[in-house]
């Protein structure tokens, strides 16, 4: 967002009275001239759609004079009557589990506030700084958030179509790999697909309680798969282990890839491919 170029004191408040914090939040509307950028949970959305509240007029009245209005919150299906309303003032967009609020305006004013009470409540408390290096800082983090974030017309029509988001993420740290390789085994439903590069690769994750999960998940009769090397067996203490589990099935092949690729398949919905150091 473009900056201004008026010169404004320096200074961090909190007010605490509900009367104040409206009046602040509207006066730094109607001083605007160039844009305003906003950040809600995802209570915040319905604050600027009611009718005849001063919030929703100042948003309202900077629409009007040509100022140019971007927000950003977690559509659903809770909200997304008022997400519908919101489109037609503002750039929206969406983001998951959006935490606080908080909106810069002309890259000279911040406003932060503590979660929503939802309806027409303002919030408890209003911090509003215009210090410089603080309101850039904001800036950035708005910008930062604004490219992660998705169409509200995606999202909308994720909710109403029942359709799942296809993706791709890059994640470096071998500890958050592991633990979202436990989640997606642990939320699967219909069925878990297992291809292990190497056997020693297959105990390294039986270490890390792997095999655990997948027994948990035998006992929730979900059916499971694993496929290894037909040049690499199980020893037999281990075959023995987990063989005796129903529903988990184990299958050799001399197709798999020359790789150190371990991939994860969940209710045919979900590929996780993870690279050993093994």
């Amino acid at each position: 967002m473009a900056s201004s170029q008026e010169d404004y004191p320096e200074a961090t408040n909190v007010i605490y009275d509900t009367d104040e914090i409206i009046r602040r939040a509207f006066e730094t509307f109607y001083s605007l001239k160039l844009g305003c950028d906003v950040c809600a949970d995802a209570e915040g959305p319905s604050m600027f759609v009611m009718p005849g509240h001063p919030v929703t007029k100042g948003f309202l009245d900077m629409k009007r004079r040509g100022i140019r209005l971007r927000f950003i919150t977690e559509i659903t299906k809770e909200n997304i009557s008022f997400c519908k309303e919101l489109m037609k003032v503002v750039e929206l967009k969406h983001l998951n589990e959006v935490k606080g609020n908080f909106g810069v305006g002309d890259t000279r004013i911040n406003q932060a506030s503590a979660r929503n009470a939802g309806g027409s409540s303002p919030p408890p408390l209003l911090i509003e700084s215009t210090v410089k290096a603080f309101v850039e800082q904001q800036q950035y983090f708005f910008e930062m958030l604004w490219k992660k974030a998705i169409p509200a017309k995606q999202r909308i029509k994720e909710i109403e179509e029942g359709i799942k988001r296809e993706f791709i993420e890059t994640i470096q740290d071998p500890s958050d790999t592991l633990n979202l390789i436990r989640k997606s085994i642990s939320s699967a439903t219909e069925e878990i697909m297992i291809m292990f590069p190497t056997v020693k690769s297959f105990q390294s994750y039986k270490k890390e309680g792997l095999l655990n999960l997948l027994k948990r998940q035998v006992e929730n009769k979900i059916p499971i798969r694993i496929l290894l090397s037909e040049k690499d067996r199980l020893p037999h203490e281990t075959w023995q282990e987990i063989s005796a589990f129903p529903n988990l099935q184990i299958q050799y092949t001399d197709q798999l890839p020359s790789s150190k690729l371990t991939m994860i398949i969940v209710d045919n919905e979900s590929s996780l491919v993870r690279r050993e150091e093994i």
